[in-house]
């Protein structure tokens, strides 16, 4: 279908806007620059959801474009281009330009107020900057003002807030098809009173209920239509479909409308009926639509920035809070405080006995938030005895298992590996079939696998990454160049169901190579089993799945090379199994959906080689929740949506036994769609036969128990609904959200509960919620403080030392521990900034004008802290101008301590005291200071060099004076 349409375009050049009207959403998946897709919206009415920013995007930049007078070949559907919009005469666009006064009314025009942008409509006001992303660009765009007069103009990056490019002028358009000023407000008001009038209804509407319907905000109705030129040709494909699922949407909308008020304001202001195709003159074009899955495509832009493992936003009054010198304490809030030497801005932690430390924020370095077991933690004294005891012990347990992984890795080491060399021509043909774009963390995991493989050494890597974000196609890759060597592979899968999604996978993207692909789990026949296990003796079997009963099996497997485990915590202690093989110089390749913080990981590169995959394929988008009681209405909104844009449904029931009655009970609440269900104890032909038809989209929606939390990856599956979501654990909830949101289609996951909540309920509920983007599963795995399942997957912590002391002061003595132990703590010593500055005068903080946003401000209070080198220094200075405006004196002052404590670190200074006419410097035990070096402006200097302590007496000018006499460590440091 794609091609006929660009082929027909081609072959019929005209000056002229031509419309093609397609039947269903799904038909306007065309690829194409020469194509501009003007598509429907993706809520049902009065849904209390937004419409995605992707659509709204769309949309008013074919209104736009068209206003401005731009000849397009457009494709949409009759119910997208007969709903009512801005009319063009309101549709609001204007110029500005460098030296322009700029008019503050984005929320009028339908953008909305955050304070960080990451998607299309959205603005933000801090100080003189505006940050607005404009629907019709692909940046941001970013405004720095002089009273109202625009001074600098700049597209910037949303993943990273950076200004990229200097521009000299854009054109502001609306951010939504809705306007909020008073007029609009008012006009939208009136009529839903005149409704309720009429039918003697009060109906509880909130503005948010009311996106799909622009024109109760506009005095005139407009479509599409009034923005195409008076010669636009129209193409219709299919023209008996297009009145169906014209005529189906219709009917569905004012089902779901479920009041006479809500009817009636649905007929009047939702768009125009089907009679409008007899006003239209159009050819009808011979097309016939294919239900095909198109390769979804997308220009390789910059990665996600990874989710950081500190997040301010999350640490409220009365959590745990980890101070590296006194313990764990409560966090009680920040407060600004004048002193004596200046104004600060100080962390406040209450330890035992309700005694209290203020840490001023320019030390935010010796802090994080607790991330562990809370019901195992007791506060801490502040005189720090039975801490020091705690950390001591932890360090001696985290010694002596770093020396068992390294005895272990250098037995690997002394292993001869089963070389895999596989050939780069047949890879290649096999990476041009993979109909996704690759993320670069799917092509560094694929290199660094391929250099394990083509070792002398054998294997062992762990490869982890959230749901969905391309593990198994990683793995299929390393399997396909072990075959390629003539090797066998094994592969194992924590369940029967995620063996069937493997299998059907490999089978799928390995056809027409010639590999012999076998599948062992319980759903295998005694006689087949047999047949296999003989097959893959003899060397006839290339890759063999199934599950953990593999183990067990008495396989000879003849040629074995290499053995990938898929979510290996979940199989218990394979430790024993996997270093028999490696005696044989077998690879083994694990996977985990576990999130493993990056500094974690970091910290035992030396000990394990891990592979990760955090960032989510292109396109994908963040998954749309909805948490509230259970209703009949919702589930067919939910049902019928999905299903009117051709895609399927997951309904999870978690208990077997009502699983039958849940599935009769909505057959008869949904006829329209095919329905079936399925759970662990359907027999194995039936089993078989109803995820086939599910995969090969013969149903419509699979009532089943959270026996798919792993193993559905269907793109086209992209709603699932949960009737029972209070019984969940977060990991499971997250689990179950993972089996959809896998295409560039918006998701949809409702979490439905039938019972009131419990508070704890709630809390996860809402997690799930907040935690919204693609690859949030660290977030997650932080808030629900599951977080010794890390060090099964590590191996490391497997007596839950991290909730003695908080995950991120593990980190960092676990980190040490292993530099000591390698030899690598000379080169590791310098990222470490460990200068202690005591007497520094002058405000040091970011006034609350500058930036109002408390957690913004604690986070760059901790980057600024824990700044390791001059051009990072440089760099966040930059970064900040840029984002917020001119510096203020109180920030350059903080910013002016953190080079000075940089450069002190550098030259070997632990200390640096600051009396009334003095200053003391404490030199670290290897410097040999000299007077000389620090004879500037001073009257005099007393150095002892048995205490290595240093007293300089006269500095007039202290940041002056600092800055001179440790150029050296500047030096070194640029």
């Amino acid at each position: 279908m794609n091609k006929d349409i660009i082929k027909y375009i081609k072959d019929n050049p005209t000056n002229k806007t031509r419309v093609f009207i397609f039947p269903e959403y799904t038909n306007l998946e065309i690829e194409d620059e020469n194509l501009n897709v003007f598509p429907d919206y993706d809520i049902f009415p009065f849904e209390d959801i937004d419409i995605s920013s992707k659509i709204k995007k769309q949309r008013l930049n074919i209104m736009y474009k068209l206003i401005k007078g731009k000849d397009l070949n457009l494709v949409t559907t009759l119910h997208s281009m007969t709903r009512f919009t801005i009319p063009p005469e309101n549709f609001y666009i204007k110029n500005y330009s460098y030296g322009d006064n700029f008019i503050d009314e984005l929320y009028e025009i339908g953008y909305k107020n955050v304070f960080e942008i990451t998607e299309p409509s959205e603005y933000s006001k801090r100080g003189f900057i505006r940050d607005i992303f404009v629907p019709i660009y692909k940046n941001p765009i970013r405004l720095e003002l002089f009273d109202d007069e625009i001074e600098r103009l700049n597209y910037f990056d949303p993943l990273n807030q950076k200004s990229i490019k200097k521009i000299e002028k854009f054109d502001l358009v609306p951010g939504s098809e809705i306007f909020y000023d008073q007029f609009n407000i008012n006009l939208m008001n009136e009529r839903l009173k005149s409704e309720m009038k009429k039918f003697k209804e009060i109906e509880e509407l909130n503005i948010d209920m009311l996106n799909y319907f622009p024109s109760l905000f506009h005095k005139n109705k407009a479509t599409l239509l009034s923005y195409l030129p008076k010669d636009t040709e129209f193409i219709i494909i299919e023209k008996d479909k297009i009145v169906k699922t014209f005529t189906e949407k219709e009917r569905e909308n004012i089902e779901m409308s479920d009041s006479k008020v809500k009817k009636a304001i649905y007929k009047k202001y939702s768009g125009m009926n089907i009679q409008i195709l007899d006003t239209i003159n159009y050819k009808e074009l011979d097309i016939k639509l294919k239900r095909k899955k198109v390769k979804q495509t997308e220009d390789k832009e910059k990665d996600l920035e990874y989710l950081p493992l500190l997040d301010w936003e999350d640490l409220k009054e009365d959590d745990l809070i980890v101070h590296d010198d006194y313990g764990i304490g409560v966090f009680k809030g920040v407060k600004i405080k004048s002193t004596p030497i200046g104004k600060r801005e100080y962390i406040t932690i209450e330890y035992s006995n309700k005694s209290k430390i203020f840490v001023p924020v320019e030390r935010l370095d010796k802090i994080s938030k607790y991330i562990g077991d809370k019901s195992k933690v007791r506060i801490s004294s502040l005189n720090g005895k039975k801490w020091k005891k705690t950390k001591k012990e932890v360090e001696k347990k985290i010694h002596e298992k770093v020396k068992k992984l390294l005895e272990i890795y250098a037995l690997r080491e002394n292993k001869k590996g089963k070389i895999i060399k596989g050939d780069e021509e047949l890879e290649k043909k096999l990476q041009e079939t993979f109909p996704y774009v690759e993320t670069n963390d799917q092509l560094k995991s694929i290199e660094e696998i391929n250099r394990d493989l083509m070792s002398n050494k054998p294997m062992d890597r762990l490869l982890v990454g959230d749901a969905g974000f391309g593990k198994t196609e990683v793995a299929l890759r390393a399997a396909f160049k072990a075959i390629i060597d003539n090797y066998q592979v094994l592969f194992l899968a924590p369940t029967t169901i995620l063996s069937q999604q493997h299998y059907d996978t490999f089978v799928e993207r390995l056809k027409g190579f010639g590999v012999n692909i076998k599948l062992l789990n319980r759903h295998i026949t005694p006689k087949e089993r047999n047949e296999i296990i003989k097959q893959a003796s003899l060397g006839e079997i290339d890759i063999l799945i199934g599950t953990h009963s593999l183990l067990s099996e008495k396989i000879k497997i003849k040629k074995l090379g290499l053995v990938i485990i898929d979510e290996e915590q979940r199989f218990g202690v394979l430790q024993k199994e996997r270093l028999k093989e490696l005696e044989l110089g077998v690879n083994f390749l694990m996977m985990s959906a576990t999130p493993i913080p990056r500094t974690l990981y970091m910290s035992i590169s030396g000990l394990r080689e891990i592979s990760t995959i955090s960032t989510p394929p292109f396109g994908r988008m963040p998954i749309q929740t909805y948490i509230g009681n259970y209703s009949d209405r919702i589930v067919r909104i939910a049902a019928l949506r999905e299903k009117s844009r051709g895609g399927q449904i997951l309904y999870v029931h978690n208990r077997v036994n009502g699983l039958k009655k849940i599935y009769e009970y909505l057959k008869n609440l949904i006829p329209e769609i095919k329905i079936e269900y399925l759970h662990g104890r359907t027999n194995k032909i039936e089993f078989n036969k109803i995820i086939n038809r599910f995969y090969n989209n013969e149903i419509d929606m699979l009532v089943t128990t959270s026996i798919i939390e792993n193993g559905v990856d269907i793109p086209n599956v992209n709603t699932i609904i949960i009737d029972d979501s209070q019984r969940y654990g977060i990991s499971q909830l997250y689990q179950l959200k993972g089996r959809v949101g896998r295409s560039k289609r918006r998701a949809f996951a409702y979490f439905l509960y039938k019972d009131s909540l419990t508070n704890d309920s709630k809390r996860r509920l809402e997690a799930m919620k907040k935690f919204n983007e693609p690859g949030s599963g660290l977030k997650l795995a932080l808030r629900d403080l599951e977080i010794r399942g890390y060090g099964d997957v590590l191996g490391i912590d497997q007596k839950g030392h991290i909730n003695s002391i908080g995950l991120h002061l593990y980190k960092d003595i676990l980190e040490e521990t292993v530099n000591k132990m390698t030899g690598k703590e000379t080169i590791e010593k310098k990222q470490k900034i460990y200068t202690e500055i005591k007497g520094i005068k002058g405000s040091l903080l970011i006034p609350e004008y500058y930036i109002g946003n408390s957690i913004e401000r604690m986070r760059i209070y901790r980057r600024i802290s824990i700044l390791s080198n001059l051009d990072e220094l440089n760099e966040l200075y930059k970064e900040i101008e840029d984002r917020f405006g001119k510096i203020p004196e109180e920030l350059t002052n903080l910013f002016d301590y953190a080079r000075i404590r940089i450069n002190a670190s550098y030259n070997g200074i632990r200390l640096i005291e600051i009396g009334d006419n003095y200053v003391k410097l404490v030199f670290d035990e290897d410097v040999v200071p000299r007077k000389e070096d620090f004879n500037f402006k001073v009257k005099r200097i007393n150095l002892d060099p048995k205490t290595n302590e240093m007293i300089i007496y006269g500095i007039k000018n202290f940041k002056e004076y600092f800055n001179k006499v440790l150029k050296i460590g500047e030096k070194e440091n640029v």
